[in-house]
């Protein structure tokens, strides 16, 4: 199936540097989005680590051939392995990355991948970064927040309006670069024609609500990923831009 992407990041009207990273490799049929933490150069570097890495191990796995992966999981496919490995590669060069400088003790990032697998996308997620499914005028969350408050909206607490206005919508539950070992959330979303994705930061979705979202993205006549994507940031600036806001478009022909 054939697709076209786009990405960009912004650093919003109160931060003075940006902690996302991005990614857009079409030849690898590789969509990251990442947002650091730990404040100045460590958050920005523990992303940029996480999408370099990725990038990195998935390229060399793929110049392997046949010879990788030796093990799979019985429940996983081929790319979802593939990213899984990808991401717990980098998990651990960012803790390397910390072991070696002191000043970067305690960074990490989030972290929302997507590999293009026949007429499925392979995701894996990590912190508060989501992946959105745009189809048919309706937009669907694919991933799962891993901070205090999405397991409270996942328990009935609260709502998600209620979770976007929550003292602690920020602490997050899941990150790289904190532990040895990370669970990745990992799944398999089919594509149709006319499929749109967004992989986005809370930059965005803190700043606007998934109706406000949606709306943007359908008042795009043409459906012009450059438009969509800068109109987001544009909106999410113009509702506060509290964070770094950074979006990833990936749609399908």
């Amino acid at each position: 199936m054939e697709f076209k992407s786009f990405g960009f990041s912004d650093v919003g009207r109160l931060r003075s540097n940006n902690e996302d990273s991005h990614l857009c490799n079409a030849g690898e049929r590789l969509f990251l989005v990442a947002d650091g933490m730990g404040g100045q150069a460590s958050g920005e570097t523990a992303s940029r680590l996480a999408v370099r890495h990725v990038e990195e191990f998935v390229v060399r796995s793929r110049a392997q051939g046949p010879r990788w992966p030796k093990k799979q999981r019985k429940d996983l496919t081929l790319e979802q392995h593939r990213l899984l490995a990808a991401i717990t590669f980098a998990n651990r060069q960012i803790l390397d990355a910390a072991g070696e400088r002191p000043e970067m003790k305690g960074m990490g990032t989030t972290l929302v991948g997507a590999l293009l697998e026949g007429d499925h996308l392979a995701v894996g997620n990590v912190g508060d970064s989501r992946l959105y499914r745009i189809r048919d005028g309706r937009m669907e969350q694919m991933t799962r927040d891993h901070s205090l408050v999405g397991e409270r909206v996942l328990k009935g607490e609260l709502t998600l309006e209620q979770a976007r206005k929550d003292s602690q919508k920020h602490v997050l539950t899941r990150a790289l670069g904190i532990h040895e070992k990370v669970k990745v959330d990992l799944s398999l979303v089919d594509l149709r024609p006319k499929d749109l994705f967004l992989l986005c930061s809370d930059g965005l979705h803190q700043m606007l609500d998934d109706g406000k979202i949606l709306f943007i993205i359908e008042s795009i006549g043409d459906r012009s990923l450059y438009k969509i994507g800068l109109s987001l940031v544009l909106q999410a600036n113009l509702a506060g831009g509290s964070d770094n806001i950074t979006v990833v478009l990936v749609s399908f022909e």
